[in-house]
């Protein structure tokens, strides 16, 4: 069960923009399973998750859902296949461990009244105390019952587990993601490139996090997942759309973000410069998200409530909605007597309108 996508962005020291193969490729493969719930992502990404079958889907689920921490890297990597030959000889219960010492020593995600105690050989023990300890820790909307008992079966039986995880990390890499890397990684090096040319020094961490990530940084929805590490990476990645990812090392925090040209670049670089338009359009490419964004510009600040009757939606399609209008920049999110309220962005809307501008009628 992975992280939610939030964290808080620590102090730093320093500032680094880099690829991150193995990184990018769970990123990847996690979003494959959140095609229901997150719009404006890379078209690969459902397009791929439309290939799999309903069992290779659950199987997928279990993997990169259940078994998350034992997937998640916790070192650079050079290369994919590297890492795979890693978890293939890795020690199995250490890879077990991986999980549990999360799930363990995990800050909660939310206010509870009665805050469950456990251990390693308490969370091993019994599939209801095991259900019932990741929903107080994470959230009931966190679990996905059915893929934790599997999970939980799998943890009691490490080698199958490590068999289970290097199997079908390998069969995704190979059948799908290895090429798409290949295609992808030029696109990617030329957004390193261009943030690398950029001095960091003198900026805050949420200013630094707003360059390059290209948006204001919506701190109530990030969680901490690291504290005062000495860095802080961020990763590229063609796939993720508006969306944020992230990971941790010992002494890093790791942020993945949709790959971008930084404000003001010289660099050229026209496939980036049309994925992020790409982005940007596609969030208004809808009558509905369109609607919403119309509805809040005439009536002011709104809370998600009153959009959900005003437009008569559903809790699930509203959700997934604004999510992508929040993550795409074009409406502000914040936190207003318990619900979530939102704002027109305008300088946002602006923004893309120049930039789509200078796409098309650049010499």
């Amino acid at each position: 069960m992975p992280n939610p996508d939030a964290i808080v962005l620590p102090t730093v020291t320093t500032v680094e923009i880099r690829l991150d193969p193995v990184q990018t490729f769970i990123n990847s493969m996690v979003l494959l399973v959140r095609g229901e719930e997150l719009s404006g992502m890379s078209p690969w990404v459902y397009e791929t998750a439309a290939k799999l079958s309903a069992e290779e889907m659950r199987e997928h689920e279990l993997v990169v859902i259940g078994l998350h921490y034992a997937v998640m890297p916790t070192r650079f990597w050079k290369d994919v296949p590297t890492f795979l030959n890693h978890l293939e000889t890795s020690d199995p219960v250490s890879l077990r461990d991986q999980v549990l010492d999360f799930y363990l020593n995990f800050p909660s995600c939310h206010e509870v009244e009665n805050k469950l105690e456990a251990s390693k050989e308490s969370l091993l023990a019994d599939v209801d105390f095991f259900l019932a300890y990741l929903r107080n820790k994470f959230g009931e909307d966190m679990i996905i019952p059915e893929v934790e008992v599997m999970a939980f079966e799998l943890l009691n039986d490490p080698p199958r587990m490590q068999n289970k995880i290097a199997a079908h990390l390998r069969s995704m890499w190979e059948k799908y993601f290895q090429a798409e890397w290949e295609r992808v990684k030029p696109m990617l090096a030329d957004a390193v490139m261009a943030f690398e040319e950029i001095d960091f020094s003198g900026m805050e961490k949420e200013e630094a996090a707003k360059y390059i990530i290209g948006r204001e940084v919506n701190q109530e929805s990030w969680h901490k997942m690291k504290k005062d590490p000495s860095h802080l990476i961020f990763v590229p990645s063609a796939h993720n759309g508006p969306y944020i990812g992230s990971f941790g090392y010992k002494n890093a925090q790791g942020i993945i973000f949709g790959a971008r040209l930084p404000k003001d670049t010289e660099i050229h670089a026209p496939d980036l410069s049309r994925n992020e338009i790409t982005i940007r359009l596609s969030a208004l490419a809808d009558d509905i998200r369109l609607n919403i964004l119309k509805t809040i510009a005439e009536e002011g600040e709104m809370r998600s409530s009153e959009i959900i009757d005003r437009l008569d939606l559903s809790q699930s399609a509203a959700s997934r909605h604004l999510k992508q209008l929040s993550a795409t920049g074009y409406l502000i999110e914040r936190r207003c007597s318990g619900a979530k309220c939102y704002s027109l962005n305008r300088e946002r809307v602006q923004d893309t309108m120049r930039a789509v501008e200078a796409f098309l009628l650049c010499d």
